[in-house]
C-alpha cells in the first residue's frame, strides 16, 4: 500500500508539479487520495485486454470522482487540473476505443474538464493530436457522427480557452477543419464553421497563412442544402477573409450564387458580410471590386427590407470612404447632403467607392450576363443596373462593353432576364450622352448583325431602353431628328416582321414621350413631322391580335400618336393627321405611279385617308388622281382591289370623309371614266372578277350616299352619269347583271334600281339595252334576285313615262313614229339631223309584256303581286292593244286569272 501511495505522489509531482505547489496540503492530499482511488481504473484503461464493460465502468467512475464531484470547493479548477495531469493520457487512449460508448464518455469527460479548467495549455500536446487522429484522416475514422460533433465542440472550446497557446497548432487545426467542414453531418459542419470564427479571433496572424485553404474548405458548406449550414459558412467566411483575403478568388462564384439563395436569412447574412468586409478588411479598397457586387445585390433583392438594408449598408461604406479619403471628395461634400437625400441619389462616398472599381465590376458583370444560367444572367444585369446608378457618368467609357451584352440578351426570349437587361439600358441612357451610344448602336441596327432579324430586334430593344433613360435625364431632345431618320430607313420601317416593327414602335413611343415641353409648340417642327411619318407607317401595318407583337405594336402607336398630338397642342389624333395631311399626300404623290401590290406606301395612304376624317373631302383634287392612277389598266389586280376597297371604306361614311365639303360631285366624271367604268368591264380571270365585283360595290356606294333629286344621284352629278350612261355605263351594268357571282348580280340590280328612280334621263337605246336583261333576271335561280328584279320594273315603266315626257314635243310632231331626225334647234327634219328615238316599237312591247305576264303565275306570291303592280304602271305608257292581247293570250293558261283580270279591268 505504501508503494502505491509513493507512486501516486510521484506521478502527481511529475505531471502537475507547478500546480501541485500552489495547492494547500489539504487539497494536495485530496488530489492524491483521488488518484489512489482511481489508480485501478487507470490501469483498466491502459490494459489492452480489458473488456468493454470494465472500461466503460472505469470511465464512469473517473467521471464521478472528478468532474461530477461537488466537494472540491473554490480551488476546484486547480484540483481538477492536478488530477487530470495523471488521468489525461489514459482517458485520451479511450478516444480511439472500439466501443462507441467508451469513446463517447471519454470525449465527454475531457470536454467537461476543459469547461472546468482555467489553464489547459499543458494538455494541448495530447488533446489536439488525439482529435486530429480521429477527425483529420483521409477517410472518416470516427463512424459515430455524434462523437465527431463532440470532438469538434471540444476543439472549439480549446480554441476559445487556449489563447495564444494554440497558435503553434494552427496547421493541425486547418487539417482538421478541411475534413470537418465537409463532414456529412450538418451539425459538425456548423460547429466547424463556428470554430473557424473562434480561431480567426484567437490566432489571426497564425491563421492568415492558411486563409486560402480554409476558404476552399468552406465552399461545400456554402452550397449545403441546409440554410443553417450555409449561414454558418457565410459567418465563417466573413471571419476568414477579414484575417486574410487570399481566398476571395476561390469564393467568388459560390458567394455570387448565394445572392440567388431562396432563403432570405441566407441572403441577409451574405449582405451584412459583404458590408463588414468593405468596412473592416485591410485591403478593402484594392479588393472592393470582388465584394461590392455582393453588397449591390442587396438592392436588387425581392424583399423590400433587404433592399433598404442594402442602401443603408452602402451608405455606411460611403461614409467611411468620405472619412478616409476626404481629399478626394471634399469639393463634392461641400453640397448639402439633404439635397442628396431628397433627390434619392447615393452619397458622395458611396459613388466614389463604386467608381474606383468601374472597369472590373463592369467587366465581371458583362461576363456573367453571358452565363448559361438564366438566373445568374438576370442577377448580373440587376447588379450592373444598380452599379450604374453609383458610377453615373463614369460608365460612359464602358458603354462599348455594356451594349453588346445587352444586344445578346435582348435578342433572346427569357422575359425575366430581358426585363433586367432593359433596366441596364435605361440607366445607361440616363447617364451616358446620346452622342456616345448612338455611334455604337446605329450601325448595329442598320446591319442587323449580318442580317439577323432577331439581333436587330435586340438592338432596337436596347435603343428603346436608352431612349427612355435619356428622356428621364432630358438628354434626348436634340437627337430626336437623327433617331427619327434612323427609324425611318426603308429597310427598317418597311420590314414585314411584326416583332421587329413592334420594337420600332417602342423606340418611337419613347422618343415622343421624351420630347421636352419646350420643344412642343403649336407649330410644325421637323422632328414632329418625321416622328409622325414613322407612326403613320406603323399604324398602317396589317395584322390582328393573333400575331405575336401586333397588339403591343398597335398600343405603342396609339399612345405615341396621342402624345404627339398633345405635343402640338391638338385635342385629337385626327387633328394631328389633318395637320400633316398635305405634306404626307405630297410625299405619296411623288411615288404612287411606281407602286405595286407590295408597296408599303399604299398602306400609309390608307391610314392617312381613313384617319384624317373630314379633311379628305377638302383635298379631293389630290386624292382622286391617286385613286385613278392606282386602278389604271396597267396596274396589278391586287393593287386595284386594294384601292377600290379603300374607296369603299371611305364611302361608308362619306359625309365625314370624301364628301365632307360637299364637293365630291365635281369629280363625278373622272371617277366614272377612270375608276368605275374601266374596272367594271368584263375581263377573263378570277382576279379580274374580284376587281369587277368590288368596282360595282363602289358604284353602288356612290349612288347610295349623298342626296337624291335635282342635279345629284347620290354623290354623283346627274349630268356626268347621263354623259356615260348609254355608251359606257349601261353596257357594263347589263354585263354584270349576268355575272356568275350572285352578289355581283344583286349589287348591279341595286345600281339599276337607284338609277331608274333618280333624275338620270334614260333614252330609247338605253331602255332597249336594259329590259332584256331585266327579263332574264326574272328567271334567276335565286328568289331574292327575282323579287329584287320584279321591284325594279315599276321604276322601269316610270322611266319610260319620263322619257316620253322629255320627247313629247317630238312625239307631237311625228305621231306614231318610233324615231325621227332632229336638227340643232330640236325640230323634226327630213334629213341632215340626229336620229332620236321617241317610242318603242311593238316588237319591244310584246317582248316586255309577254315576258312579265308569265310571272303572274309564279309559285312565289310576292313575285305575282309585284309583277301585277308593275304592269299596272305599264298601262300609262304601253300600247293598250298589245297589253290586252298578251294578257288574254295567257289568261286561260294561268292557274288563277285573278291578277290578269285586275289589270284587264283597269285597261278597260
Amino acid at each position: 500500500m505504501m508503494g502505491d501511495n509513493a507512486s501516486t505522489t510521484s506521478m502527481t509531482q511529475d505531471s502537475g508539479g507547478e500546480i501541485s505547489k500552489s495547492l494547500s496540503p489539504q487539497l494536495l492530499e485530496k488530489v492524491e487520495t483521488t488518484l489512489q482511488t482511481l489508480q485501478r481504473d487507470m490501469n483498466i484503461l491502459t490494459e489492452q485486454t480489458t473488456d468493454r464493460i470494465a472500461k466503460r465502468r472505469a470511465l464512469e467512475r473517473i467521471q464521478r470522482e472528478t468532474v461530477d464531484r461537488k466537494d472540491l470547493g473554490e480551488a476546484r479548477s486547480l484540483v481538477l487540473t492536478a488530477i487530470f495531469g495523471s488521468l489525461m493520457k489514459p482517458v485520451l487512449r479511450c478516444i480511439s476505443d472500439p466501443v462507441e460508448k467508451c469513446r463517447e464518455v471519454s470525449v465527454g469527460l475531457i470536454s467537461r474538464f476543459t469547461d472546468e479548467a482555467d489553464q489547459i495549455g499543458q494538455f494541448l500536446p495530447y488533446v489536439i493530436p488525439a482529435a486530429e487522429g480521429r477527425l483529420a484522416q483521409l477517410e472518416i475514422v470516427e463512424p459515430a457522427e455524434e462523437i465527431r460533433l463532440q470532438l469538434v465542440k471540444l476543439l472549439a472550446k480549446i480554441s476559445r480557452k487556449g489563447g495564444s497557446d494554440i497558435a503553434s497548432y494552427s496547421e493541425i487545426f486547418v487539417r482538421i477543419l478541411s475534413k470537418t467542414l465537409v463532414d456529412p453531418f450538418p451539425d459538425v459542419r456548423k460547429k466547424s464553421c463556428e470554430m473557424v470564427e473562434i480561431l480567426c479571433v484567437a490566432i489571426p496572424r497564425a491563421l492568415s497563412y492558411h486563409g486560402a485553404a480554409i476558404s476552399k474548405a468552406l465552399i461545400p458548406s456554402l452550397q449545403h442544402r441546409h440554410s443553417s449550414v450555409r449561414i454558418a459558412a457565410i459567418q465563417a467566411v466573413r471571419a476568414a477573409i477579414l484575417v486574410h483575403a487570399s481566398g476571395l478568388d476561390d469564393l467568388a462564384e459560390p458567394l455570387r450564387a448565394l445572392t440567388l439563395d431562396k432563403m432570405p436569412s441566407v441572403r441577409e447574412a451574405l449582405y451584412t458580410t459583404a458590408a463588414e468586409w468593405l468596412l473592416k478588411m485591410i485591403d478593402r479598397y484594392s479588393l472592393g471590386y470582388k465584394v461590392l457586387p455582393l453588397l449591390l445585390s442587396a438592392q436588387t433583392d425581392e424583399v423590400a427590407k433587404y433592399q433598404e438594408l442594402g442602401r443603408k449598408l452602402m451608405d455606411d461604406v460611403g461614409a467611411l470612404y468620405e472619412q478616409e479619403w476626404e481629399s478626394r471628395v471634399k469639393d463634392e461634400l461641400d453640397y448639402v447632403q439633404e439635397a442628396r437625400i431628397m433627390a434619392g441619389r447615393a452619397r458622395v462616398g458611396a459613388r466614389h467607392a463604386a467608381r474606383d472599381h468601374t472597369q472590373k465590376i463592369v467587366g465581371s458583370s458583362v461576363e456573367a450576363m453571358a452565363n448559361w444560367n438564366a438566373d445568374v444572367r438576370a442577377k448580373s444585369a440587376q447588379v450592373l443596373a444598380v452599379f450604374i446608378t453609383y458610377a453615373e457618368a463614369e460608365i460612359t467609357g464602358y458603354t462599348n462593353a455594356i451594349l453588346p451584352a445587352l444586344y445578346r440578351i435582348l435578342s433572346g426570349d427569357d422575359a425575366h432576364v430581358m426585363q433586367q437587361a432593359t433596366r441596364v439600358a435605361e440607366f445607361t441612357g440616363t447617364y451616358v450622352e446620346p452622342d456616345i451610344y448612338l455611334q455604337l448602336i446605329a450601325p448595329q441596327i442598320r446591319t442587323g448583325g449580318g442580317g439577323s432579324t432577331q439581333f436587330r430586334i435586340g438592338c432596337l430593344r436596347v435603343l428603346a431602353g436608352l431612349v427612355r433613360g435619356a428622356s428621364v435625364a432630358n438628354r434626348i431632345d436634340r437627337h430626336v431628328e437623327a433617331l427619327a431618320d434612323l427609324l425611318n430607313e426603308r429597310e427598317l420601317i418597311e420590314n414585314e416582321n411584326v416583332l421587329l416593327l413592334n420594337e420600332v414602335s417602342g423606340v418611337t413611343r419613347g422618343l415622343v414621350e421624351g420630347l421636352g415641353s419646350t420643344r412642343r409648340d403649336a407649330g410644325l417642327w421637323v422632328e414632329g413631322y418625321k416622328l409622325f411619318l414613322i407612326l403613320v407607317k406603323l399604324a398602317a401595318v396589317p395584322g390582328n391580335d393573333q400575331i405575336p407583337g401586333y397588339a403591343n405594336l398597335r398600343n405603342n402607336t396609339t399612345v405615341a400618336l396621342s402624345a404627339l398630338a398633345a405635343g402640338y397642342g391638338l385635342s385629337t389624333v385626327q387633328d394631328l393627321y389633318a395637320l400633316h395631311f398635305d405634306a404626307v399626300l405630297n410625299l405619296l404623290q411623288q411615288s404612287h405611279t411606281s407602286w405595286t401590290q407590295h408597296s408599303p406606301e399604299k398602306r400609309m395612304l390608307e391610314t392617312t385617308l381613313v384617319e384624317s376624317g373630314r379633311l379628305v373631302g377638302q383635298r379631293l383634287d389630290g386624292v382622286v388622281p391617286i385613286f385613278s392612277n392606282l386602278v389604271g389598266a396597267e396596274r396589278e389586280p391586287e393593287l386595284k382591289h386594294w384601292t377600290l376597297n379603300i374607296m369603299l371604306r371611305l364611302l361608308a361614311n362619306s359625309d365625314a370623309s370624301l364628301n365632307s365639303a360637299g364637293h365630291f360631285s365635281q369629280f363625278s366624271k373622272p371617277v366614272l371614266e377612270t375608276i368605275v367604268i374601266p374596272n367594271a368591264v368584263w375581263k377573263a380571270g378570277r382576279k379580274q372578277a374580284v376587281v369587277r365585283d368590288i368596282t360595282m360595290r363602289v358604284l353602288l356606294a356612290l349612288l347610295q350616299n349623298g342626296e337624291y333629286g335635282g342635279k345629284s344621284v347620290g354623290l354623283l352629278d346627274v349630268a356626268a352619269v347621263e354623259s356615260v350612261l348609254s355608251q359606257d355605263l349601261l353596257p357594263i351594268i347589263v354585263s354584270c347583271m349576268d355575272d356568275d357571282n350572285v352578289e355581283e348580280r344583286r349589287t348591279t340590280l341595286g345600281i339599276t334600281d337607284i338609277l331608274l328612280r333618280s333624275e338620270v334621263r334614260f333614252n330609247g337605246p338605253a331602255i332597249k339595252l336594259l329590259y332584256p336583261e331585266l327579263l332574264k333576271r326574272m328567271d334567276d335561280a335565286h328568289d331574292d334576285i327575282r323579287i329584287q328584279t320584279a321591284n325594279i320594273w315599276r321604276s322601269f315603266f316610270i322611266v319610260i313615262s319620263k322619257w316620253f315626257s322629255n320627247v313629247q314635243s317630238l312625239r307631237d310632231q311625228a305621231p306614231g313614229i318610233v324615231s325621227v331626225l332632229v336638227d340643232e334647234q330640236g325640230q323634226v327634219v327630213g334629213e341632215n339631223g340626229s336620229l332620236v328615238e321617241i317610242a318603242l316599237d311593238d316588237v319591244h312591247w310584246h317582248a316586255i309584256v309577254k315576258g312579265l305576264t308569265v310571272h303572274m303565275d309564279d309559285t312565289n306570291s310576292q313575285i305575282q303581286d309585284t309583277v301585277r303592280e308593275a304592269l299596272e304602271k305599264a298601262i300609262a305608257v304601253s300600247p293598250i292593244s298589245i297589253l290586252r292581247e298578251e294578257l288574254l293570250a295567257v289568261r286561260n293558261r294561268h292557274r288563277s286569272p285573278m291578277h290578269i283580270d285586275k289589270i284587264l279591268q283597269k285597261v278597260a
